[in-house]
């Protein structure tokens, strides 16, 4: 009797990657040097996030809702304390989504990114400011 091969719907086989919005805030210089919940320490320096619930080394592509700039990082601490924002990105980030100016934080959205062994750009910054991975259009127009 031969046995008959089904092929798996990958779709339902595939992880449902996260997505959240809200605002984000980064941390205090006076933070560098500081033990992150990975065991890393914090670095101005360093493409890096807090989150309260994502694995500790998951890649997030963050983009600032207003200006459509974004940047990916690696979550490697536990926070942000305050239940008003959802993430706390270290300074470099910040810089990157044009945060450090004005107010310092942004109304972001947070999509998680597949592992690094699966085909995505490895680009951590965009080319240009504004625009997404692949040259895609920011989420809103930027003022002017």
């Amino acid at each position: 009797m031969a046995q008959t091969v089904i092929p798996m719907d990958t779709a339902i086989n595939s992880k449902k990657m996260f997505y959240q919005e809200g605002k984000a805030s980064y941390y205090a210089n006076s933070l560098h040097g500081r033990k992150t919940a990975s065991g890393q320490k914090y670095s101005t320096k360093k493409l890096t996030a807090a989150h309260r619930t994502l694995p500790l080394g998951t890649r997030i592509k963050v983009t600032n809702k207003k200006n459509g700039k974004w940047v990916i990082v690696t979550v490697n601490d536990r926070g942000p304390y305050s239940k008003k924002y959802i993430l706390d990105l270290s300074y470099r980030a910040a810089k990157h989504l044009g945060m450090t100016q004005g107010s310092g934080y942004a109304r972001v959205v947070i999509e998680e990114l597949p592992p690094k062994d699966q085909p995505w750009p490895q680009k951590h910054v965009p080319d240009a400011p504004g625009m997404g991975l692949g040259g895609q259009v920011p989420l809103t127009e930027p003022k002017k």
